[in-house]
């Protein structure tokens, strides 16, 4: 049927009405949402290299994010697949054993090994993973370490750029004179000190026999992570609270000899002196048998002996041994940890105080013999010590942070990881045998 002309005219003006909502509307909503995609895109790519960068940022700000920023990978986690629940640090740790493994062998189950690492990588770090290897592990370890400390995180920490590493003091007195009118008076020329700080290493070297196949190996790798953490911690404390470089008759093994090889033991010939040291052989006027059980006079007789170096309670504190921290809790002036409230911090190992003064407890801190000394083969009397130490006259220094390496040894079918780490300790005033600024009570019962 034909249609009339007025129909016609009406079905151009549809048509035309339809094609201009077409240029009005969807065209322009078409080109926003090509802008809004490449938008999002963008805003993707960023925030995926913002988060890369958050891993392997270790402070220095050399990774394109801001100077003192401490990554927070706490959600940085495998959600699923054979490694689910590994973050960063574990996925590096992997990282290492994978590429020492295919070093030596080339087979087809590394190979698999390898993409699947990878792929979990990915999903943490949105990038292969292999600069958290040198980068990020030991920055994040090292954070985990440094929390489990008791004794080091006492102490002002110096990252040390050369070894040996001189830290300038302050200024000796000045003297001052009575003032006349265009008189000049006596010029003063103030001592001048420094305090030299020089690492020596410490290094532990772990097998660890794997079959790659297996994925128990990924059970067995938090296990791994948290030794290295607890043992890194625990030898840091031992050696600023235990070190003697006098291998014979020391302070821990009296009656015998240690070597560099001698398991357990090894590690107290570092290189340099510890805290314990100075009152039982540098300067023993600072040391005092208590020859009975633990007392309030005890502790105060501790501050006497530091004089003015414990009159401040924010830098002297008291540290013992388990046993004795545990017959403290009945002294009537120690203040324990229901009474410290926030203050009680675990963290710290602070969980009480006397006269003011926190009250560390270290594992680190041994019973010894009624000499104060550690007896080998065993004390005739188990005995417990308190150490008094200003901690303002120490100072620690870090000339490498916790390192692991890792080989593949084909001949066992073993995993080598070797942990090293060099750190300095020394005293302020550099005069052992006359610092009055650490004191030591021994011979305590309980």
């Amino acid at each position: 049927m034909p249609e009339t002309t007025q129909e016609i005219e009406l079905l151009k003006k549809e048509i035309a009405d339809v094609s201009t909502f077409v240029k009005e509307r969807v065209e322009p909503a078409q080109e926003e949402r090509v802008r809004l995609r490449k938008a999002i895109e963008a805003l993707t790519s960023e925030q995926r290299e913002y988060r890369r960068s958050a891993v392997l940022d270790d402070g220095s700000g050399l990774n394109n994010v801001g100077a003192g920023f401490k990554p927070a990978p706490t959600d940085q986690v495998v959600k699923s697949g054979p490694y689910a629940g590994c973050d960063v640090l574990d996925l590096a740790i992997m990282r290492s054993m994978q590429k020492a493994a295919a070093s030596q062998v080339g087979s087809d189950s590394v190979r698999d090994w390898d993409i699947r690492l990878k792929g979990a990588m990915d999903s943490v770090t949105a990038g292969k993973g292999d600069e958290i290897v040198p980068s990020g592990m030991s920055s994040l370890l090292w954070n985990d370490v440094h929390q489990e400390t008791k004794v080091a995180g006492l102490f002002n920490r110096i990252d040390m750029p050369t070894s040996p590493f001189d830290i300038p003091l302050q200024l000796g007195d000045v003297n001052w004179y009575p003032g006349s009118e265009n008189t000049a008076v006596a010029e003063s020329t103030p001592k001048t000190a420094k305090q030299t700080l020089t690492a020596h290493e410490l290094v532990a070297e772990v097998p660890w026999s794997l079959t790659l196949e297996e994925d128990a190996v990924f059970a067995v790798l938090p296990e791994v992570r948290r030794t290295l953490v607890r043992n890194a911690a625990e030898v840091i404390d031992d050696v600023l609270l235990n070190a003697d470089r006098t291998p014979g008759n020391g302070i821990n093994a009296d009656s015998t000899t240690i070597t560099t090889s001698t398991a357990g033991m090894a590690h107290y010939l570092i290189g340099f002196d510890g805290l314990l040291h100075l009152p039982l052989v540098d300067n023993t006027g600072q040391s005092k048998g208590i020859a009975g059980e633990i007392t309030a006079a005890a502790y105060l007789d501790l501050l006497k002996k530091l004089g003015k170096y414990g009159v401040n309670a924010r830098d002297t504190v008291f540290i013992t041994d388990v046993a004795t921290f545990v017959s403290s809790l009945g002294i009537s002036s120690v203040e324990t940890v229901d009474k410290l409230g926030p203050q009680a911090t675990i963290l710290t190992g602070q969980l009480a105080t006397v006269y003011g003064h926190p009250l560390i407890v270290s594992g680190q801190m041994r019973l010894a013999d009624a000499d104060g000394k550690v007896t080998d083969g065993g004390n005739d009397t188990d005995r417990g010590r308190v150490l008094c130490v200003n901690t303002s006259q120490w100072r620690v220094g870090f000339r490498r942070d916790l390192m692991i390496e890792t080989h593949r040894d084909i001949q066992k079918r073993q995993n080598v990881m070797v942990m090293s780490m060099r750190l300095a300790f020394a005293e302020r005033t550099g005069d052992r045998a006359n610092a009055e600024h650490t004191a030591l009570a021994y011979n305590i019962s309980h």
